[in-house]
């Protein structure tokens, strides 16, 4: 049975968004394509309309999770008074709520590392995604010029993971809370050398 083209592109959106959620939370092998198409009303075989292999899939739902969380890090920079942006995603990135819902949050602490294993295209995809996503953050770093704030969002969005990285395999949750409030203040104090 033939869908229309609309369909089939809304079912292939809600495929790689529920993917890229999946994928955040239970990592790369977390989740079988079975299970997957399942959760959205399809059977396995319908899994091969949408995509070549699992790679492709992995390389949509890659760009697509670090598309998603580069935009709630935006929208909490952008809902912030002129001045106040990196804190306002320092305070977000750093919070308890974004520690504790990896497939809502960002795909650097929770994906990264397996990326790091995929094949070029899923690298390619994942890196391409990354450098335009760290660009729209250097426009709130200070410097004059491009490089300078592009090298100090690198660095931000850096340690921002990792900090979250570490909370989550902490079990203990008031030294991970800890751990989140140490990261945003030596974080924030970085920056505020950049900005004198």
């Amino acid at each position: 049975m033939r869908y229309p083209a609309e369909q089939k592109a809304q079912t292939h959106q809600q495929i790689v968004e529920l993917a890229a959620r999946e994928f955040r939370s239970k990592g790369l092998q977390g989740i079988g394509i079975a299970n997957l198409m399942a959760q959205v009303g399809l059977t396995h075989g319908g899994f091969y309309a949408h995509f070549k292999d699992r790679d492709a899939l992995v390389e949509e739902a890659a760009v697509c999770a670090a598309e998603q969380s580069f935009q709630q890090l935006m929208d909490a920079a952008d809902g912030a008074p002129p001045g106040a942006e990196v804190a306002a995603m320092l305070d977000y990135y750093l919070s308890p709520e974004h520690r504790d819902e990896p497939g809502q949050g960002c795909v650097l602490p929770a994906l990264a590392a397996e990326i790091a294993g995929q094949p070029d295209p899923v690298r390619k995809a994942f890196t391409k995604s990354l450098r335009a996503n760290v660009g729209k953050m250097a426009r709130y770093m200070p410097g004059n010029d491009e490089k300078t704030r592009l090298t100090r969002a690198m660095a931000l969005i850096s340690g921002m993971a990792g900090g979250v990285l570490v909370a989550r395999a902490i079990s203990d949750p008031k030294l991970s809370s800890m751990l989140l409030e140490s990261v945003r203040t030596q974080l924030l104090n970085l920056h505020g050398t950049w900005c004198n």
